[in-house]
């Protein structure tokens, strides 16, 4: 089993920390119920409103439960599936994530898990118990990850990663490197790792650059809770090392913009206008986000690449997986 290095005891918050969410306050008082849903905050919201001892909307309840309890279930799941597999076991988003937000107001889905040997471990993972998730969409074999499994009547599903995402037109980081890296995950299990914040952050912005580019207020606050306290120079040393640097520059620039004191950058000023009055996007947005996000996460040449193959796909029709 791959021996996660040694880390410092983790120290009070900083005062960078604490202003961080200070920040993330004044920006969550611009939003209500529906908005803070549709940017993924609403646990985030309804933390804050009980904080500041004032009422929490109804509109709130459910998604602030269902927050409590899959970060109540995380770790038992997470217990279980690392008891079962001896090799590597990285543990991406979700809980760490969590971990970082007051209250760990932040809502889990599912959990990304990515192992030295996917289909070992997700043979081994069914041999101990777990099942698969046939509620969910099942994946083609080359994707990323194998067929979500789940523990039988907990809903909160597995995905055995073979690498991490990444946006179409970029490649994935070395899977050897981040776990050489890796550090141990704040989720309270032995031999469980987590990527190295500095990993973790430009990793997070990836990945919702290949969802959603700048769609949801939450997935810019998960980048930017992660990044608050390092040197900005070391992760704009990793986004270049992985070929992510436009990627990242759009990102950073648009949090120092919400967060911070920047310059609104031109993405939200062309594509991912949204963000600017913090609402949903329309079908226009979505339209406009698709053929431009492009060119401000890759070379030139590789977005107009990706824009052909995603005309491409389009004329085909949706395929699964």
């Amino acid at each position: 089993m791959t021996q996660p290095k040694p880390v410092p005891e983790l120290a009070e918050p900083t005062q960078t920390v604490s202003d961080f969410w200070a920040t993330v306050d004044r920006l969550l008082e611009r939003l209500d119920a529906d908005a803070a849903s549709k940017h993924g905050v609403a646990p985030l919201l309804a933390e804050r409103l009980r904080r500041r001892g004032e009422a929490v909307p109804e509109a709130l309840l459910p998604e602030e439960r269902a927050a409590r309890m899959m970060n109540l279930i995380a770790p038992s799941v997470l217990r279980r599936a690392r008891a079962a597999y001896d090799g590597p076991m990285l543990v991406l988003k979700g809980p760490e994530i969590a971990a970082l937000y007051p209250g760990r107001a932040r809502m889990l889905v599912d959990l990304d898990v990515m192992v030295g040997d996917a289909q070992v471990a997700w043979d081994e993972l069914l041999g101990a118990g777990f099942v698969r998730a046939l509620r969910l969409k099942g994946v083609s074999p080359g994707f990323y990850h194998m067929n979500p499994i789940e523990l039988p009547g907990v809903p909160l599903a597995i995905e055995l990663h073979k690498t991490v995402k990444s946006p179409t037109g970029l490649r994935p980081p070395s899977t050897q490197a981040l776990f050489e890296a890796a550090v141990p995950a704040a989720v309270d299990v032995p031999g469980l790792l987590a990527p190295a914040p500095v990993h973790h952050a430009v990793l997070l912005a990836g990945h919702a650059w290949a969802e959603r580019p700048l769609e949801r207020l939450r997935d810019l606050i998960d980048v930017a809770a992660v990044a608050a306290s390092l040197d900005a120079s070391e992760l704009s040393q990793v986004a270049a090392e992985w070929g992510w640097n436009r990627l990242w520059q759009t990102t950073e620039r648009t949090i120092d913009w919400l967060l911070g004191e920047g310059k609104r950058p031109n993405a939200t000023r062309i594509w991912a206008r949204q963000l600017g009055e913090l609402r949903a996007p329309t079908f226009v947005d979505v339209q406009l986000r698709r053929w431009a996000s492009p060119f401000w996460a890759m070379p030139p040449l590789t977005a107009l690449h990706v824009i052909a193959f995603e005309g491409k796909k389009a004329l085909i029709g949706p395929r699964h997986g």
